[in-house]
């Protein structure tokens, strides 16, 4: 297998040049060194390496900020290469989601990554995509994200050495590497063809996942997984650094060190807009409405799709009165409300 061509590297990002030229490329790109001053960076990087058995500085101070309670987490038990995804037999899933202490959470850890040390197979246990306030309140405060205009709340992935397989966000992401070193393997979102994914319902953590090993690819079992390497990307990341993630590329992470964080933020999606619809609505009702027509009628409804949805341009409505445009214009709010309730009486 070729080596893989590595993502672009930006220096020196200011939410200026985010905004005017690297959001607008709709590509993955790494913003170096972004969130070097963050406090917890700046312990991570006076930790040489992650002490087997305690808690490393910046997991110290992580865990004075702590509100209390209860955590949710993913384990899987020791093996050889530690990932989340689907079972063997594909009936059920490699992990177990439970709810344990905080302190159980955290002794699971450091045991796990005193066995990483000592190169004995070991598990790992995960705290994933956890609403920062949630869990480190504080935390949020001290550690300012200006790229996104919108002010998305962070989440954080504390865990073990593993592997999170390739899976799309329907949203922006920054994902921000606090502590440990991450690999990233990308793919545009034109390659969903060729990445073999999964149900759309019965998924590890709520996105469909690739069903291809990137570590050891079956090529007889997913020959056109080839034709998706050869626009893949890689993203190798140190603390501080941190992947900028258009929407709907996939992305499979691996977090290299014993014991690791990654903060990231969201921007725009399903996750940030539960109130308003959003483009998977759109699919599920195509599902619903459209997929099991003829293949000539769906050819029709593409034509549609394509005139008044993805190829839109307002100038091809030019002919018509500015009066009788509705909502071919940009939707007013009244109008998005008057859509929604008529979409809710046709599929009531």
């Amino acid at each position: 297998m070729r080596a893989l061509k590595h993502v672009a590297i930006w220096h020196n990002v200011t939410p200026t040049l985010f905004r005017n030229e690297i959001a607008p490329l709709a590509e993955p790109a790494i913003l170096k060194g972004l969130v070097n001053d963050w406090p917890i960076v700046k312990k991570a990087k006076k930790d040489e390496k992650i002490p087997p058995a305690q808690l490393p500085t910046w997991l110290e101070y992580l865990s004075s900020l702590y509100v209390g309670g209860d955590v949710r987490m993913a384990e899987i038990k020791p093996c050889a290469n530690p990932h989340f995804s689907y079972d063997e037999a594909l009936n059920g899933f490699n992990f177990n989601r439970k709810i344990a202490s905080y302190a159980h959470f955290l002794q699971l850890l450091c045991t796990n990554a005193q066995s990483i040390e000592q190169n004995n197979q070991a598990g790992a246990v995960a705290i994933q995509s956890a609403p920062v306030a949630d869990y480190f309140n504080e935390f949020v405060p001290q550690h300012s994200m200006a790229l996104f205009s919108d002010n998305p709340q962070p989440r954080f992935w504390l865990g073990n050495q593993s592997t999170v397989v390739a899976h799309y966000d329907d949203a922006e992401n920054i994902a921000c590497v606090v502590a440990g070193k991450r690999k990233v393997t990308l793919f545009p979102p034109h390659q969903i063809a060729n990445l073999y994914i999964g149900s759309l319902e019965h998924t590890p953590a709520g996105a469909p996942v690739s069903m291809v090993n990137l570590d050891d690819p079956d090529f007889i079992k997913f020959p056109k997984f080839k034709e998706a390497l050869n626009d893949a990307l890689i993203a190798e990341l140190e603390p501080g650094d941190a992947l900028f993630i258009p929407t709907l590329w996939w992305h499979h992470v691996e977090a290299l060190s014993g014991i690791n964080m990654l903060v990231n933020y969201w921007s725009g999606g399903s996750i940030t807009h539960t109130d308003e619809p959003v483009p998977m609505d759109a699919m599920l009702l195509a599902i619903l409405t459209i997929r099991d027509l003829p293949k000539a009628q769906k050819k029709a409804w593409q034509a549609f799709f394509n005139y008044q949805v993805f190829d839109y341009d307002p100038v091809q409505n030019q002919h018509i009165p500015d009066q009788f445009k509705g909502i071919l214009n940009t939707l007013t709010d009244q109008q998005r409300v008057q859509v929604k309730q008529w979409l809710i009486k046709q599929l009531s």
